[in-house]
């Protein structure tokens, strides 16, 4: 049961009511993102790790393992962190990346680079560190530390160059209004900057299709501009005993006439964009002129769901260091230490995440939403880090993330061939005859007799709904065969690394 003060907490939040202490701990580091971003993510790490649940679930402890896996999207020395993307809106996937983060100690430039296998090189008289990745890390001032990636020599040079020669131009408006949000006190938000992205016309088209507007006695021109005139999506997260989270959609236009049907319709939307979390469903609903609003409660797993839409350098093992701690004595006994430690580490990552896929897949409420996490995870998985890992874990690991491009393709393709097959059902009629006197003779009384044929919308969406059903057997069928391919490689990889190490992975 949600707290009733702590609920209102956030929608208080979200509706304006700033607090009177605003502590601006982002702007200095929103100052140093790139521009173009048209997504951003602020995590107060301190004050997570230091909530009663954080508290309570030693947050702070697991923070490390999971950064450490490749799990987590924050490193754990971070006291504040944004990330920011330029986010290509029909694939989901970023343009670049760029982050800054506030850490608890000073790093060194060359420390980093030979820590995370890189090299050293300058812009200007500014040491940079160059990942494997093409990710550039960069010492802005003591504590303070950028990353962008994928980044070339010559973007990396612009991005700093213009921030020490002060003409970078800031955030979009929107994105300033979810730092504004994330200044005021609420350890998580995520924005999404739409504005422009969409016009009328395309979202008129695609009206009629929704399920979600179906039946509604609506002006779908109206509607089609009401909703093309979005300015964004943000989900602000609040921690105390427990999470609650809240997704608001802003609007320049009223967009009070969908009141009734603004919840299905804003799922319906996610669903088909593979940005839904199942808690989504149970959440209440607010809608004002200009705002559609969802709140209640979110779990870890909704949570690491929605962060991973923005990725941030792959963690860097420790695992030489760990082996050489272990204590070795041979140089052969140190290698095989460090192997091992190395591929634990990567297999382990794998598998969490394949139970973490396996969940979602089994509460999912579209096709597209099991597509897009396939992806997701299979880039993921391709990022993890692989120095000293066992070379079959690293086929292994290729192998799923293969599996999962291909069944995110099959998953692409079988909704691409339902909206096919569902504009090409024919419109059902219901066909009737009439017969109208029109005069007589001495034969009697003769009429016109015809017929005439009615709409049967109700049957025309019938059949529509067996084409989806039949599309989303095939889909659902072809992410099982490749989860199952998966679970046997996973098996067999356990048994051989078990087998070759004589530790259990």
């Amino acid at each position: 049961m949600i707290r009733i003060s702590f609920l209102a907490g956030v929608v208080l939040l979200f509706w304006g009511v700033v607090p009177g202490q605003s502590k601006a701990q982002f702007k200095e580091l929103t100052r140093r993102v790139p521009d173009g971003a048209n997504t951003i993510l602020f995590i107060d790490v301190d004050q997570l790790q230091n909530s009663p649940m954080g508290k309570a679930q030693n947050w702070r402890a697991k923070h490390e393992q999971a950064f450490e896996a490749g799990l987590d999207t924050v490193p754990p020395q971070a006291i504040d962190f944004i990330a920011a993307a330029k986010l290509d809106l029909a694939t989901k996937r970023a343009v670049w990346q760029a982050g800054v983060m506030r850490l608890r100690y000073d790093p060194s430039i060359p420390k980093v680079a030979v820590r995370y296998q890189g090299t050293t090189d300058y812009l200007g008289e500014r040491p940079v560190a160059v990942l494997p990745g093409d990710i550039y890390v960069v010492r802005f001032m003591e504590n303070i530390v950028g990353y962008g990636m994928p980044a070339t020599r010559q973007d990396a040079a612009l991005w700093i160059n213009k921030y020490y020669d002060n003409s970078l131009q800031g955030l979009s408006d929107y994105l300033k209004e979810a730092e504004s949000f994330a200044d005021a006190g609420s350890p998580i938000i995520l924005a999404l900057d739409l504005t422009n992205s969409v016009s009328p016309q395309t979202v008129r088209k695609h009206l009629e299709h929704w399920q979600s507007v179906q039946g509604q006695q609506v002006d779908l021109d109206q509607l089609a501009k009401a909703i093309a005139s979005i300015r964004g999506i943000s989900l602000g997260v609040t921690v105390q005993q427990e999470m609650v989270g809240a997704v608001k959609v802003d609007f320049a236009e009223d967009i009070t006439l969908m009141k009734e049907f603004a919840k299905p319709l804003l799922l319906e939307i996610l669903g088909q964009q593979g940005m839904m979390i199942d808690e989504i469903q149970d959440w209440k609903v607010n809608v004002s002129p200009h705002t559609v609003q969802l709140t209640g409660t979110l779990y870890p797993s909704g949570l690491r769901r929605i962060l991973s839409l923005v990725e941030t350098p792959p963690s860097l093992q420790e695992a030489r260091q760990k082996a050489a701690a272990s204590g070795g004595n041979s140089e052969e006994e140190t290698q095989k230490e460090t192997a091992i430690a190395a591929s634990k580490i990567y297999y382990k990552s794998i598998v969490s995440m394949l139970d973490e896929l396996r969940e979602k897949k089994q509460h999912r409420q579209t096709l597209g939403q099991v597509g897009v996490w396939f992806d997701k995870y299979a880039r993921k998985i391709d990022r993890l880090p692989i120095a000293n890992v066992d070379p079959a874990l690293l086929k292994y690991g290729q192998y799923v993330s293969e599996m999962m491009r291909t069944g995110q393709s099959q998953i692409t393709d079988a909704a691409a061939s339902s909206r096919i097959r569902q504009q090409q059902v024919p419109e059902q009629y219901d066909v009737s005859s009439y017969s109208v006197p029109v005069g007589a003779n001495w034969t009697g009384q003769y009429s016109w007799n015809g017929w005439q044929a009615t709409p049967n919308w109700d049957r025309t969406g019938e059949l529509q709904a067996q084409v989806r059903t039949q599309e989303n057997i095939r889909g659902a069928r072809s992410a099982n065969d490749v989860l199952r391919s998966i679970d046997n490689a996973t098996a067999d990889i356990r048994r051989q690394m078990t087998q070759k190490y004589g530790v259990e992975f």
